[in-house]
């Protein structure tokens, strides 16, 4: 899901690809210095002598497939009043610099999502107050999710004194993963925060089974990464196509938000790049 990290920080997912978990904790990932230049547009092109060396990516195996990276498009003025779509992060990576996510912001992102527990476990993460406060301070939204979603009561308790800021908590449900039960967005939800779930055709069924009809009332965030803009990214929460499944993508029940490329390097730390319907957040 979100924040995939089944290789080293920095590598591309090739176009098409079956989202799948990092391996790598979010604990121990090494933390990366955020670069001085202005991004006019993304680039996963760094040299190795501009990253620590902690950080450095492999070379990519022989024969890989390597895709160019997208143009980050103007996101236009949305302080006073999102419309459209708007760009979204979502990581499990530590960001220790505050003008990472001040670039973030100036290169048009409006939200930041992270896993807020220790991978493999439902322990808080250290790093998740800080990160979200960075992350508000910038500007930008913030929500949530761990990679169990029986995890969710600490995942939403690890935000502290922000658990009244987060747009949403999202219940990951992919593969490798467990299934979704109505306890726990019901459970979600009476906390105050707003439940949805991440999960894309091609898991849903196969991991949810007789119930993959029964949570349709659940806003979806979907992924589909088989048809990503490379040329010039501009964010559209309903591109590519939607596909219907578990009861989403009709009328009444269209996704809120497509993840649409995994594992971008952007300024040194490997993000997924979404597109979230900005009727479905609230203007902080």
């Amino acid at each position: 899901m979100l924040a995939t990290l089944a290789v080293a920080v920095g590598a591309l997912s090739v176009a098409g690809a079956v989202a799948t978990s990092p391996s790598v904790s979010p604990g121990t990932a090494a933390a990366v210095e955020h670069s001085e230049r202005s991004l006019a547009r993304l680039d996963t092109s760094i040299e190795a002598s501009e990253q620590p060396a902690a950080a450095q990516e492999p070379a990519p195996a022989e024969g890989a497939n390597t895709v160019a990276a997208p143009e980050v498009a103007p996101q236009g003025a949305v302080e006073a009043r999102l419309a459209g779509s708007v760009k979204a992060i979502d990581s499990a990576n530590p960001i220790t610099d505050p003008a990472w996510f001040t670039q973030a912001y100036a290169d048009g992102f409006r939200l930041y999502v992270m896993h807020s527990v220790m991978w493999d476990s439902c322990t808080a993460w250290d790093r998740t107050v800080p990160q979200l406060k960075m992350a508000l301070d910038a500007g930008l939204m913030i929500a949530v999710y761990t990679r169990d979603p029986r995890c969710w009561e600490a995942g939403i308790a690890a935000t502290g004194p922000y658990a009244n800021r987060l747009q949403f908590f999202a219940l990951d449900v992919e593969n490798g993963g467990v299934p979704v039960t109505r306890a726990m967005v019901d459970g979600v939800a009476s906390t105050g925060v707003r439940p949805i779930i991440y999960s894309g055709s091609g898991m849903w069924d196969g991991l949810q089974g007789a119930t993959a009809g029964s949570f349709s009332d659940v806003p979806l965030w979907d992924t589909d990464t088989s048809v990503f803009p490379f040329a010039g990214w501009e964010p559209d929460h309903l591109a590519p196509a939607p596909v219907a499944y578990g009861g989403w993508n009709a009328p009444g029940t269209m996704r809120i938000a497509n993840q649409q490329q995994f594992e971008f390097s952007y300024n040194g730390v490997a993000i997924d790049l979404n597109s979230f319907d900005a009727s479905f957040l609230t203007v902080p």
